[in-house]
């Protein structure tokens, strides 16, 4: 049966959210913060097959490196600007922060606006661009679940003044994202689901 962990990482509370069905050998990650809290998390015998970014803040993906150790064949998917800003510590802003990085990884692929991927049999992910907060966001809706980064945090106004932000595309995405969200639960970037 198919199931959604929240993980709470220590670095401004954001959420890393875990993907799997008990039938199955492999989980998929949305966003990664502390590696060693999802490693806990993890049942035996488990891999990542796969992160999806919800956008390529540092606190939505710090933990990218130690993911990409433990899990090498893990894949990772973003927008195009996420591709770039993965590789860029000003871009990440993880440069003004305590531990500046960039990915180690090759394995990056580009979701657009629609793009579909089937994460578990009959299981499909599809991927919204979601920008405002930052040109990265990307939503994702699997079943009845849909997981919106910062593009969308229920009761709180989208952050649209750091470099990058836009506050026209951020209200076009709100409402792409309630629309969206109708009968779903929501599984935002920092907070609990809804």
């Amino acid at each position: 049966m198919f199931q959604v962990k929240q993980i709470v990482n220590d670095i401004f509370t954001s959420n890393t959210w875990m993907l799997f069905d008990d039938c199955y050998d492999y989980c998929w990650l949305v966003d990664i913060g502390d590696y060693e809290k999802v490693a806990d998390a993890l049942p035996p015998g488990i891999k990542v097959k796969g992160l999806f970014l919800t956008h390529t803040h540092f606190d939505h993906t710090y933990g990218i490196n130690a993911l990409h150790k433990a899990h090498p064949d893990c894949r990772v998917y973003t927008a195009e600007y996420g591709k770039i800003a993965l590789y860029d510590d000003k871009k990440n802003f993880s440069k003004y922060h305590e531990a500046s990085f960039t990915y180690n990884g090759d394995d990056v692929e580009v979701l657009n606006e629609g793009d579909q991927l089937e994460i578990f049999p009959g299981m499909i992910l599809t991927a919204y661009a979601t920008p405002g907060h930052c040109p990265s966001c990307l939503t994702y809706v699997v079943g009845n679940w849909i997981f919106t980064g910062d593009a969308y945090i229920p009761e709180v106004k989208v952050v649209t003044k750091l470099p990058m932000g836009d506050r026209v595309y951020a209200k076009k995405s709100t409402e792409k994202i309630l629309a969206l969200a109708n009968g779903k639960i929501i599984c935002p970037g920092h907070g609990g689901m809804i």
